[in-house]
């Protein structure tokens, strides 16, 4: 396999570089139990690694050095990953499978394993490079080489997706489903960045604790829920913003929405904005939130920034709705169409996502179903660049349904239907 990182330059120095790995490893696998007895000198008992680096050392998959430091910080080589890999799945190995590299001094029942499994193979030049460091895209490859290739569900969704090799895409995405990598915030793999060895014991812990079992269904997910509405200062001063990155025309930047009896738009929006992103955090999904507090500045451009930022998968917008007729009643789903939209694209499987929230909320309620209502002129569409919907919840105007509308029961009801909808979109039910 063609490493990520640049060629090592000199082949003495690189030789002599895997024979002390592999020395070390040598030593280790010589005494392995007072290997695993030493505590780790340099773990903070708090760390947020603390807990895979115990289990991993005294499971015998990792070791700390003869200091009894473990070096959490330090990126791991190849052969350390090789060797962790073979420990954590049974660390055994046909005679048959026995192989040699030019830079590997003696034989390595680990690297026996790894070729036999298709997990590595040499370089280009026919070196294994045991003591290179490791790019996270290739542990991923690692990885999923050594689980048999399954096929991801969904293709790669993290923000920095263009940046992974052709090679571990389909690695990546599949770890991602199943919970092997945290990201290294705002969305983002980091695929070229280091391996450490914390990593490296967090993401073993993780994917030997799989045992076959199917990860929460919307692991990997992304999704922006974007609660309408909040409290500023600046309401009412007159503040604009455009319409659409291809229109003059422009709006009111902070809008205080309509009002029930005992609760404004804006709270009603939040407080079933939350309820939805525990649940959907519930079943595996990266949720991000627009705002989680009453008290904020922020418009309706800036609103699309945080999910394009991300490469959500998807924004869903949550509204409620007003009419000077007391009377109208009801939920319905805006979806974008093609005039002014920036984003053309997205106008599909926002449409589709946009039924199939409305008919599931509407079932869930038992609300009038208002159907989709198409808009071209919502900032919120026009300058997404990710699928978006805005679910109306229902007619803070009209008594009965307000009345409905403020009960923890019926927003209940709302979130379970916007989370079958969404489950329905994401293919994970009928």
């Amino acid at each position: 396999m063609k490493t990520i990182l640049a060629a090592r330059r000199g082949q003495t120095r690189a030789a002599r570089r895997v024979r002390l790995a592999v020395l070390t490893l040598a030593a280790m696998l010589l005494c392995p139990v007072a290997a695993h007895a030493m505590s780790c000198t340099d773990v903070d008992a708090h760390a947020w690694y603390a807990g895979a680096v115990t289990e991993m050392t005294e499971r015998g998959v990792m070791h700390p050095d003869a200091e009894g430091a473990f070096r959490p910080d330090d990126a791991a080589t190849r052969l350390e990953l090789i060797d962790a890999l073979w420990r954590g799945l049974g660390g055994s190995v046909r005679e048959a499978d026995e192989v040699s590299f030019p830079d590997l001094p003696a034989r390595n029942a680990a690297v026996d394993w790894a070729v036999a499994q298709g997990v590595v193979k040499g370089g280009e030049d026919g070196m294994l490079r045991g003591g290179d460091n490791v790019a996270r895209e290739e542990f991923a490859a690692m990885i999923w080489r050594a689980s048999g290739c399954p096929a991801p569900k969904r293709m790669l969704n993290y923000a920095d997706a263009a940046k992974t090799s052709a090679y571990a895409a389909d690695a990546a995405a599949w770890c991602r489903e199943q919970g092997l990598f945290g990201g290294v915030g705002g969305n983002r793999f980091d695929p070229r960045g280091l391996v450490t060895r914390a990593q490296t014991a967090a993401v073993l812990s993780r994917y030997l604790a799989l045992d076959g079992a199917e990860p929460p269904v919307l692991t990997g997910c992304v999704i922006c829920l974007d609660p309408g509405h909040c409290v500023t200062p600046l309401s009412g001063k007159g503040y604009r913003e455009p319409v659409s990155p291809l229109s003059d025309e422009t709006k009111p930047v902070y809008t205080t929405g309509t009002q029930g009896k005992g609760m404004t738009e804006e709270k009603l929006n939040l407080t079933v904005g939350l309820k939805l992103r525990d649940a959907l955090r519930a079943l595996g999904a990266d949720v991000v939130m627009t705002r989680e507090v009453s008290n904020i500045t922020i418009g309706g451009v800036e609103r699309c920034e945080i999910a394009n930022r991300l490469h959500a998968d998807v924004a869903v917008r949550i509204h409620a709705d007003g009419n000077n007729d007391r009377s109208v009643h009801g939920v319905s789903v805006m979806t974008p169409t093609g005039n002014l939209l920036g984003t053309p694209s997205i106008k599909d499987e926002s449409v589709r996502l946009g039924q199939l929230m409305v008919d599931a909320v509407a079932a869930e309620t038992g609300a009038k179903n208002r159907g989709i209502l198409p808009r071209y002129d919502l900032t919120g569409f026009n300058f997404s660049e990710v699928p978006s919907v805005l679910i109306e919840m229902g007619f803070m105007t009209n008594a009965a349904e307000d009345a409905l509308l403020e009960t923890d029961a019926y927003q209940n009801k709302i979130v379970s239907g916007m989370v079958k909808s969404l489950l329905q979109w994401y293919g994970v039910a009928e």
